[in-house]
């Protein structure tokens, strides 16, 4: 479906393309009007261009004479019908009709008109006379005209090409996400003989499938350089390529296809013609790429959805897009001010408003992307947002008025869709809003439920922890969920800021948050009689209290838990409020929009390594619930392959995993078909060191509990590959999961490649964004 709409779509830009045309069988009278146009005639009215042009008897008998040497009987009644469409609508007046002047375009009449050549008459000169155009002169204006057409028309289409490419790749990627579903869907039902009907379909392409996971999807753009490429960054090789592509594909667009004509009568050089299409072409272009630009930035992009792509991803091709449009409109200005500059009179001619408009929206593009650079983005996002907003909006008032000029307003066939897009995104992030904080029950007296929160900083930890109850009372929390927070009570409550869902748990209704931390497995401070000993993995579908505390209950409440790590902005804002507070805990009002993301089928993978950078254990803890949930289930539609799970966690302070491990992390550190290994990289001053004054990695740092925290960071290489070979030697399929600064990906995603370079088929990796903006 969505395919057939996005091809219907391409279908009507071509038709408004063809639509702009002149068509062909009026180009022959309209180039003998235009050619004896540069002719001035004597008779009244003489002055007026519209007024000669449809009242002079000479230059209308001109007209029809022409018309009768060079244009086909049909070419000259289409014409002609033009020609008195335009009298009537542009100059109010009546074309004098071919009865009228009859005497004078008989044959004989015809042979006796003087003929006329390009500029052979002076425009000063009035002829007393009609006049006939000779065959180069009308040859040489009906080519001027067609080589117009075709420009304008290749101006469009262009920007058409430019839609088909983006169609073509995310076509590939929904067709990717239906070929995944169908085998996952497949490999879940019950029974072997299923499952080995849908490896034996897969077997044949699986060659092909591996080698382009490992060369293309898993890769980095440059094995030496990680994500950089030239002075962007790019998570993967297939980005970049697809972004590099386009890159190219527009600048060809740009360079290409012109006509040019020697002899042309609006521009006799060469150079006038090229500098005047390409002027026009990165106009169009420009303006074509504004629609992809606001639909690849939105929060409720359907093609997300129908990809399954991050919303990273698509904000990756966004801003590329933007580059490109903005490219294209300074390169559009500036050849259009070389034209200007070229005729003379330039401070006359830039008082015209639409070129002032023009001007004003290509310098808002081009001010938009310093403040677009990640280093800004990342520590004044508030005011990136702000400006990003304010400048976009300013520069479509400038696109619409600059195009206001055109007849038909045909340019706005680029700037309603962006506008759309913005308003439809717009509407359904209210409604999100509204649906997340807001619950009329109404077999309580239409009582009215709202969002509720609290924050706790913890500064061992250096993480808030913010847990909300949303008004929503039919939410469903699933791995790979993000929501954007608002504290609307502040002067820039406007403001949004992304956060992953952290963990979930359901607790009887107004019943105090906090909870005793569960025993662990090896807590040898506690009666291992109390701890349940039917909570591994082969315990069926019985399930110890804090398990039962992820499923959902109608008579419970639901509770999101986000860490948030405090830095500038809005987040050290809500760290302020909590540490002017007696016991650190404050309860602001936050509200929630989404849930937005996409949940990854871990369960399908029956051994899975999951590896997490400071609050990237956020992203992770979702699925470790999830497999509990799954392993303890008898529902079919809920069941998992997965028989072991590994989790490799480092971060800064060994504070957040003790509280980590000891409520979210509990019940799964109880399972047998669970290990856990924590790492905390601060640097103590106990901490012995090599002789080269470098931190000794590795050395167990025991906590209160049992729990062991090894100092330094993680041999993430030989993680994977040990875990990849345990699986090929087992004949599994295995996945691994991370979620952390881009430097621990880099790490893991070239561990994995490295992994899939030595033969390992069965390994798949998964990525989880760590910074959205």
């Amino acid at each position: 479906m969505l395919p057939r709409s996005w091809l219907l779509f391409l279908a009507s830009l071509a038709l408004a393309a063809s639509s702009n045309l002149l068509p062909a069988n009026e180009r022959c009278v309209t180039a003998v009007y235009t050619a004896l146009g540069y002719i001035s005639f004597a008779g009244e009215p003489a002055d007026g261009f519209w007024e000669t042009r449809c009242q002079n008897p000479l230059k209308v008998t001109s007209i029809y004479a022409s018309s009768d040497i060079y244009c086909r009987p049909e070419e000259q009644t289409a014409g002609f019908a033009q020609l008195a469409q335009l009298c009537r609508e542009i100059g109010n007046l009546d074309l004098i009709p071919r009865e009228q002047l009859a005497e004078n375009l008989t044959r004989d009449a015809l042979q006796r008109l003087p003929v006329a050549d390009f500029l052979e008459i002076p425009t000063s000169q009035r002829m007393p006379t009609p006049v006939l155009l000779s065959p180069s002169y009308y040859n040489r204006t009906f080519q001027t005209i067609d080589t117009w057409q075709f420009e304008v028309w290749s101006h469009y289409i262009y920007g058409v090409v430019g839609y088909g490419f983006w169609a073509c790749i995310l076509g590939v990627g929904i067709a990717h996400r239906f070929v995944q579903y169908i085998v996952h869907s497949r490999s879940m039902q019950a029974g072997t003989s299923s499952l080995a009907r849908v490896r034996w379909l897969w077997k044949p392409s699986h060659a092909v499938y591996h080698w382009l996971q490992t060369h293309l999807v898993v890769s980095s753009p440059l094995p030496a350089r990680g994500r950089r490429f030239f002075w962007w960054t790019f998570p993967t090789r297939i980005e970049a390529i697809a972004t590099m592509l386009f890159w190219i594909l527009s600048i060809i667009l740009c360079t290409i296809g012109y006509r040019l004509l020697p002899g042309n009568i609006y521009w006799p050089d060469i150079s006038s013609q090229i500098l005047r299409y390409s002027a026009d072409r990165t106009g169009v272009l420009s303006f074509a790429n504004l629609p992809l630009v606001w639909l690849f930035a939105g929060r409720n992009n359907i093609f997300i959805w129908a990809t399954g792509w991050s919303f990273a991803t698509f904000n990756l091709f966004h801003r590329h897009i933007a580059w490109i449009a903005t490219l294209q409109a300074v390169v559009h200005t500036l050849l259009y001010l070389a034209i200007i500059c070229q005729k003379g009179n330039v401070a006359r001619k830039f008082r015209k408003p639409y070129l002032l408009w023009g001007t004003a929206a290509t310098v808002l593009m081009v001010l938009l992307l310093p403040f677009a650079v990640q280093w800004f983005r990342h520590r004044l996002y508030e005011t990136f947002l702000f400006i990003h907003i304010l400048f976009s909006v300013g520069l479509l008032v400038g696109c619409f008025y600059h195009t206001v000029i055109f007849e038909g307003h045909d340019y706005w066939s680029y700037l309603w869709p962006a506008v759309a897009i913005w308003i439809l995104d717009r509407l359904l992030r209210i409604a999100r809003l509204v649906y997340c904080n807001i619950h009329v029950r109404a077999n309580s007296g239409d009582r009215i439920q709202y969002t509720s929160s609290s924050a706790t900083y913890d500064a061992a930890a250096d993480v808030i922890r913010l847990e909300v109850t949303p008004g929503a009372s039919l939410l469903t929390p699933t791995p790979g969920d993000y929501y954007y927070l608002y504290q609307p009570f502040r002067i820039t409550g406007w403001e949004s800021h992304p956060f992953t869902l952290g963990s979930w748990f359901y607790q009887t209704k107004f019943q105090a948050s906090t909870r005793k931390p569960p025993p662990l497995r090896n807590d040898r401070t506690v009666d291992v009689s109390q701890v349940p000993l039917l909570s591994d993995s082969s315990s069926g579908p019985l399930s110890t209290p804090d398990e039962m505390q992820l499923k959902h209950d109608n008579e419970k409440e639901l509770r999101l838990v986000f860490w948030i790590r405090p830095y500038d902005g809005w987040t050290r804002s809500l760290r302020q409020q909590c540490v002017q507070s007696p016991d650190l805990m404050v309860s602001p009002t936050i509200l929630l929009e989404g849930p937005y993301g996409s949940q990854f089928p871990l369960w399908n993978y029956e051994s899975v390594l999951m590896i997490a950078g400071g609050t990237g254990i956020a992203a992770v803890v979702p699925y470790i619930q999830d497999h509990i949930l799954r392993a303890t289930s008898d529902a079919e539609e809920t069941a998992t392959h997965t028989r072991e799970t590994r989790l490799v966690w480092v971060t800064r302070q060994a504070s957040f995993v003790q509280q980590v491990a000891a409520r979210e992390l509990a019940p799964a550190l109880a399972r047998d078909d669970f290990r856990a290994s924590f790492y905390s990289t601060a640097v103590k001053a106990s901490t012995p060191r090599d002789g080269d004054g470098q931190t000794t990695p590795n050395d167990p740092t025991h906590t209160g509990s049992d729990l062991d925290i090894l100092e330094g960071r993680p041999d993430v290489e030989s993680l994977v590959l040990e875990h990849a070979h345990e699986a090929q030697l087992s004949e599994s399929s295995a996945a691994v999961l991370v979620c952390g600064p881009s430097a621990l990906a880099d790490e893991t995603r070239a561990a994995v490649h490295l992994a899939m370079r030595r033969g390992y088929r069965g390994i798949r990796y998964v990525e989880e964004s760590f910074s959205w903006m």
